[in-house]
């Protein structure tokens, strides 16, 4: 585990030694630090920062850049280092032929391998779920995603836990479910759709198991980091983990694994309140938030050759780390990439990825979920009787939700807004991410009059129409059709659970009709992609019913955890009620819709 401790000193150098900057807010040149204050993305070398890792991801030798990074290493790293300057000298110092660059790659590099074909112990083929779904189709539907988890199952290999140094990937003790496609690790906020699939499945102890794995590297590293490789190092994700305890708590009733986790779920809010807030003025009163922020520099070591390509746009060095940084803060969103992120230089969001400027754009979703994982520690540590920290949640979530209300709310559009810390405004565009705080209950307004607001919103944005109706094979992440993957016409499924179990929760008749819906329309789009393809996507087109969306910086992925998983939780709610019918809208008349970049209120 040498390595591995390297890492762990080398992340709590990095995060903690920002921390003590972190309630300040310098939209200046110096935002991020010069480029000799920012520490690499991780300790390795040849996974993160070195001569070979440019000369390899630059020489497109491998189409995609993770596969690279991904790949494990035969000799020590300064063995293969040491090798490749002598190869390199050997050129008087050129990068050598790409089919030399490949000869000494294979000769020194192999493919990971690093997991192995995992069976859930409590894997069942006719899950309970499966009694509560009517429609025959759906059923049948159901028990085959439910094989899905078995396809999707790993392990990693005693071999990684042994040989650390040798891997990019990061040893956990437990098996889980990769997402799919070329997402072969442990992801963030993928997982917890997955860890909903598994309860709604029956698969209680592999849930449990899937979330200890988190918990491990909370407490290895102090936060989960993005993906379980050390590439991933840099950034974290949305913080779901404490939700993701909360689905287990709920299904099982075990408290007694609640508070044996919560120094772990303590730490990890902790690192979020350390490391990514900032303080700004709305009219004139002082507000501290939550925002995506992850200082390193250097390209992201899987995406490195596009990170500096994107980078040449730039003139110097300070600002070429300073996107650097940006980007790295854009995929700790999740959201990797959108326009949601862009800020031009009239402050539109109407750009391209070198206009990206995460970290000052304070985001609706993880101030909403930081508010839901306050209140849940806030009422444990409530029912463990430490009446102190009970206390020091619920004031933090007080102030998120007051923040959120005043910040964020607009009575005049009914929706929440992310806000820009450059411009000090409101960013006034349709994203599903401006409805998160129906999911999280974020608001304390009466429950009426929200629903009313939010179903006004929605029509006026034409994700609905006046009657009601749907106008898309799902919700789309925007209306701007930016060519990023986060962006129209692409709808993504954690996008479609905010939005449909939010109207949902109010428990309003008409939101929850409208709720019932969206769940239906998603639901037909999903099946028939499977139907026709036998697979399940990472993203939908919402003008191509069962089709999977594109653009971005990969191509489209097929498995698909979270898609599973957010299917199951829409069949337990409307199993018993919903049905496969025709429903691609395009034969409904919106054929001819046309995406609008709406300004509202300009």
């Amino acid at each position: 585990m040498r390595f591995h401790l390297l890492v762990v000193c080398l992340v709590h150098f990095v995060y903690y030694t920002h921390a003590n900057n972190q309630e300040f807010v310098h939209l200046t040149r110096g935002f991020y630090q010069e480029s000799n204050g920012l520490k690499p993305s991780c300790q390795s070398k040849i996974y993160c920062e070195s001569e070979f890792l440019h000369d390899v991801q630059m020489s497109k030798i491998y189409p995609d850049s993770k596969t690279f990074v991904d790949k494990k290493l035969k000799s020590t790293e300064s063995e293969i280092l040491r090798k490749y300057k002598t190869l390199k000298d050997s050129y008087n110092g050129n990068v050598p032929p790409n089919d030399q660059l490949t000869k000494f790659v294979d000769e020194y590099l192999e493919d990971g391998d690093e997991l192995e074909e995992w069976s859930p112990p409590d894997f069942t083929e006719t899950p309970s779920i499966t009694n509560r779904i009517r429609d025959k189709n759906y059923k049948q539907w159901s028990l085959g995603l439910n094989r899905v988890w078995k396809t999707l199952a790993r392990k990693v290999k005693d071999d990684v836990k042994e040989h650390p140094d040798k891997y990019s990937l990061i040893w956990t003790p437990n098996g889980f479910a990769i997402p799919g496609g070329r997402f072969r690790e442990l992801y963030y906020w993928d997982t917890y759709w997955i860890v909903n699939g598994m309860l709604l499945c029956d698969m209680t102890s592999t849930a449990r198991g899937v979330i200890d794995n988190i918990l491990y590297l909370v407490k290895l590293f102090g936060f989960m980091p993005n993906g379980a490789r050390v590439y991933y190092l840099n950034r974290s994700q949305p913080p779901m983990v404490t939700l993701m305890v909360a689905s287990y708590y709920k299904a099982t009733n075990d408290f007694d694994y609640v508070k044996k986790v919560m120094p772990v779920l303590d730490s990890e809010f902790k690192f979020w309140s350390e490391n990514r807030m900032v303080t700004f003025e709305k009219n004139g009163k002082s507000y501290t938030m939550a925002r995506f922020y992850a200082p390193s520099r250097g390209p992201r070591p899987e995406s490195y050759r596009e990170d500096y390509e994107t980078a040449e746009h730039f003139k110097t060095e300070e600002e070429k780390n300073d996107f650097y940084v940006k980007i790295k803060s854009g995929a700790e969103t999740g959201w990797d990439f959108s326009s949601r992120w862009f800020i031009t230089s009239n402050g539109s969001d109407r750009g391209v990825l070198s206009d990206i400027h995460t970290p000052h754009i304070v985001p609706v979703d993880l101030n909403s979920i930081l508010h839901a994982n306050a209140l849940l520690l806030s009422t444990w540590y409530s029912k463990m009787g430490d009446t102190n920290k009970a206390q020091k949640y619920y004031t933090i979530a007080t102030n998120l939700l007051n923040s959120i209300q005043e910040v964020m709310w607009r009575p005049d559009l009914g929706a929440w807004f992310d806000w820009d810390i450059m411009n000090n405004k409101s960013r006034e565009y349709f994203f599903v991410s401006n409805v998160v705080p129906l999911w999280t209950e974020s608001y304390n307004m009466p429950k009426k009059s929200v629903a009313s607001a939010v179903l006004g919103y929605l029509r006026d944005q034409h994700i609905i129409e006046p009657d009601y109706s749907v106008n898309f094979n799902g919700t789309p992440t925007s209306l701007y059709a930016s060519s990023q993957q986060w962006d129209f016409p692409n709808a993504w499924p954690p996008l479609q659970a905010f939005i449909i179990q939010g109207l949902d929760k109010t428990q309003q008749k008409l939101a929850q009709q409208v709720a019932q819906k969206l769940a239906e329309v998603w639901l037909r789009s999903n099946y028939k992609g499977f139907a026709e393809k036998s697979m399940m996507f990472e993203k939908y087109d919402v003008l191509a019913s069962g089709e999977t969306g594109g653009g971005g910086e990969y191509t489209p992925q097929t498995g698909f955890g979270w898609t599973n998983g957010v299917v199951f939780e829409f069949l337990n709610r409307w199993g018993d009620t919903v049905s496969n019918g025709t429903n691609d809208v395009r034969s409904q008349g919106y054929s001819h819709y046309t995406p609008v970049h709406r300004n509202l209120g300009t």
